[in-house]
């Protein structure tokens, strides 16, 4: 009976210890590759410019909500007024597909430029 639980116990122990050592070169490889730090700030900078993109639209769509709840609550009689807020309008939608079209660019190059590990 001993006979058949050693060599079963030793192919565990065997199995056991060839994940470790797999595990342990998946860690001193990630620690032993040389990354360009050039290449990662060109990362960085290219994915703060298109976070900020991403604030202004969101800016952008607020003023459009608001400029659309104004339309709403101002008077007819007030002629200039909704008529300035329907020009006004007509800007922040132009603004808001401009700003679009600039953070599909940016997605774009920071493809383009191959950045490791970036989640659009």
């Amino acid at each position: 009976m001993a006979q058949r639980i050693y060599p079963l116990f030793l192919s565990f122990l065997v199995g056991i210890s060839a994940s470790v050592n797999q595990m342990a070169f998946a860690e001193d490889y990630k620690r032993t590759v040389i990354t360009d730090p050039s290449i990662s700030r060109r990362c960085e900078l290219l994915t703060e410019k298109r976070q900020e993109k991403i604030a202004n639209k969101q800016r952008i769509l607020a003023l459009i909500e608001r400029n659309k709840h104004l339309q709403k609550i101002t008077p007819e009689n007030k002629v200039t007024v909704k008529r300035k807020l329907e020009i006004n309008l007509g800007h922040l939608e132009h603004e808001l597909i401009l700003t679009q079209t600039q953070i599909q660019y940016q997605e774009e190059n920071i493809v383009r430029k191959g950045c490791p590990g970036i989640t659009l």
